[in-house]
Formats: structure tokens, C-alpha cells, sequence
């Protein structure tokens, strides 16, 4: 009779594996402009000592606004980029040495290498217009209250270091070139934050059910696998509905073993909390942030590792007001920039 305990104890014992997949999904902007606005248009004006550091090159192409179009010139949106020269405010000399020790930690090589330092300040300024000419933004990027610093190629010569310092002016040049492009790739990724729509791929996780002797087991990892599998489909220019309804009898399931499962034991609660961990993630990736808000919360009351809970929480509260924000009901829907085209008597702030 004990033995039979024992074994029906193991059979109910709920072990968790940290299960990890893959998925698609689009961010928002966060601060969206009016839903005609597909192009933009950038340009630099630039400081005379950057000027030279370019030469022939142009840095128009180089901004990248996600989910929308580049266009030479007339964009729905014109971005304007001012770039003072670099000031160098201090030059000298990194050393950084290397020592190699044998097992019983005696000291076996020991080298000393040297690179050039600079450190630097520089201004930079944003103007964001519409094709009307009007000033959507204006800011401050970098100004001269903030320091930078520049560190060369390492070498085993203080004196080759020095030598580099003695060229300034070639130096310089290398550094300001480097700036502006650095600095191009950082108001890229803001202005696609606030405007664009950013194509994301990411590994994120779950828990399911590991002992093999749970009755559980293999329904449990079944039924994830059908939501696993339709993540997996996410195309973000496509709609998710039919997704929507493939995954309707693993969402079945899932629902289905809070209820067989429902004793206040350490292993009910660990059962429920994956159940409700694994449907308010996917109710996130499939637009439901009402539904992975009630998961969520049922999950905090269930009182297993709630903390996971307020994080799935934030995440539905982040997603719904996305959606608000923008005026949408979905982030997935046709959005193909190569066919977008520059304002032609469009009609300002239209409804989406």
C-alpha cells in the first residue's frame, strides 16, 4: 500500500522545463504621424572640418526610419540633421598591461601595450518637417555638455601611439567621419521608435511539464506544441486569425487542466501557473492583450512564482496601449515599403 502511495506521488509530481521558441512580431510607433506618411527624406548640414572628413561620400542614404520609404528628396517627412565639428579637449596615451601567470601563479610573460586617446565633444541637432513644412519636432541630440572618448589601435609601442597623436589632423578627420555615421545609426533606431514599425524576430520562453510520469506529460508538450508550431507561422504582413483558430483546442486543453487540476497543493499551482504562463504569451503574440491581462492576473493569484505574473501583466498593459495609441486593433497587417510613394494631395491626420 505504500508503495502504491509513493508511486501515485511521483506520478503526480510536476517538474518544469524551461522551453525556449522562436516568433515574430511588429512594434508600433510610439509616437505615430498620420497614416498617409510612408516616405522620408534626410539630409546633413554639416560642420566645415566634417565636411572634409567626408569628402565625396553622402550620408543622405544612410538614415534607416523602419517601415517606411527613403526617398531622395519630397518625403512626407524630411528629417534634417546638424552636425558641429568635433573639439578635441584632451589627448594622451592608454596603457594596458598583460600578465600571464603558469598554474602555480608565477609570473611567465608580462606585456605592456599603448593606444592613442582622445577625448572629444561634439554637437548634434534634429528637425523633423512634414512636406508641408511643418515643424513636427525639433531636439537637442548631443551638445557639448557631454564627453566622449576615442581609443586607437593597440600596439606594443608607446612611441608608434605618440605618433599617431602627432598626426591630428588625420586623426581627427578618422574620428569626426566615424561620429556622424555612429550618430546617423542612433537617430535611425530612435526615429523608428517613434515613427517606424520595427520587424522583430526574438527567442522567447515557456514552461512545460518534464516528468515523463505525470499523466499530464504528453498531452501537456502535445498542446504546446500546436502553439508553438502556429507562433512559428507569424508572418507580420499577414492577419493572425486563421492562427487564432488553429491554436482554439490547445487553448481548450489548457483551460481545461486548471479546472482537473485544482487543489491548493505546490504541484496544482505549478500545473496552473505553465497553463496560464504559456496562453498569456501567446494571447500577446496574437493581439489579445485583454486575454494575457486576465492570464496574467490569474496567474498572480495563483500564487506560484507571481512575480512572472506582474511581468506578463506589464507586457499586456504595454501591448494594449500600443495598439490605442496607434489606433489599431492589430500589429500585422500588409506593409510593403518598396511600393510606397511620395505625398500627392494627401489629406492631413486621416483616420487609419
Amino acid at each position: 500500500m505504500c508503495f502504491v502511495s509513493i508511486q501515485l506521488a511521483n506520478a503526480q509530481r510536476v517538474d518544469l522545463d524551461r522551453f525556449s521558441f522562436n516568433v515574430n512580431y511588429r512594434e508600433l510607433p510610439q509616437l505615430p504621424l498620420d497614416s498617409n506618411f510612408r516616405t522620408y527624406d534626410f539630409n546633413c548640414k554639416l560642420g566645415p572640418l566634417m565636411k572634409i572628413a567626408l569628402g565625396n561620400e553622402s550620408p543622405d542614404e544612410r538614415l534607416v526610419i523602419q517601415g517606411w520609404k527613403w526617398l531622395a528628396a519630397n518625403g512626407h517627412l524630411t528629417v534634417q540633421l546638424k552636425m558641429e565639428d568635433l573639439i578635441i579637449t584632451k589627448s594622451d596615451i592608454s596603457q594596458r598591461e598583460e600578465i600571464k601567470k603558469d598554474k602555480n601563479g608565477n609570473v611567465v610573460s608580462k606585456k605592456t601595450y599603448y593606444s592613442p586617446l582622445l577625448t572629444y565633444t561634439y554637437a548634434a541637432r534634429v528637425i523633423l518637417k512634414d512636406y508641408t513644412g511643418r515643424q513636427i519636432d525639433e531636439y537637442q541630440l548631443v551638445d557639448r555638455s557631454q564627453s566622449f572618448t576615442y581609443k586607437g589601435t593597440e600596439s606594443g609601442s608607446r612611441i608608434g601611439a605618440a605618433n599617431v597623436l602627432l598626426n591630428m589632423v588625420f586623426l581627427t578627420t578618422q574620428v569626426s567621419r566615424d561620429v556622424l555615421y555612429n550618430t546617423i545609426y542612433d537617430l535611425s533606431a530612435n526615429l523608428t521608435r517613434q515613427y517606424g514599425y520595427m520587424e522583430k524576430r526574438i527567442t522567447d520562453m515557456v514552461w512545460i511539464v518534464a516528468n515523463k510520469k505525470h499523466p499530464e506529460y504528453n498531452r501537456f508538450r502535445s498542446n504546446w506544441g500546436i502553439v508553438k508550431n502556429a507562433l512559428f507561422k507569424i508572418n507580420t504582413n499577414e492577419s493572425v486569425e486563421p492562427i487564432w483558430e488553429e491554436v482554439q483546442p490547445a487553448i481548450a486543453y489548457f483551460e481545461k487542466i486548471r479546472n482537473q487540476y485544482s487543489d491548493n497543493d505546490k504541484h496544482d499551482r505549478k500545473l496552473r501557473y505553465a497553463s496560464h504562463f504559456i496562453l498569456s504569451k501567446l494571447y500577446f503574440y496574437l493581439d489579445k492583450p485583454e486575454l494575457a491581462q486576465r492570464e496574467a492576473s490569474d496567474l498572480i493569484l495563483n500564487n506560484y512564482d507571481a512575480r512572472d505574473g506582474y511581468h506578463l501583466e506589464s507586457m499586456a498593459n504595454y501591448l494594449k496601449n500600443e495598439l490605442a495609441v496607434n489606433n489599431r486593433r492589430t500589429r500585422y497587417f500588409p506593409l510593403y515599403t518598396q511600393s510606397f510613394e511620395g505625398p500627392r494631395n494627401v489629406s492631413l491626420y486621416s483616420g487609419q
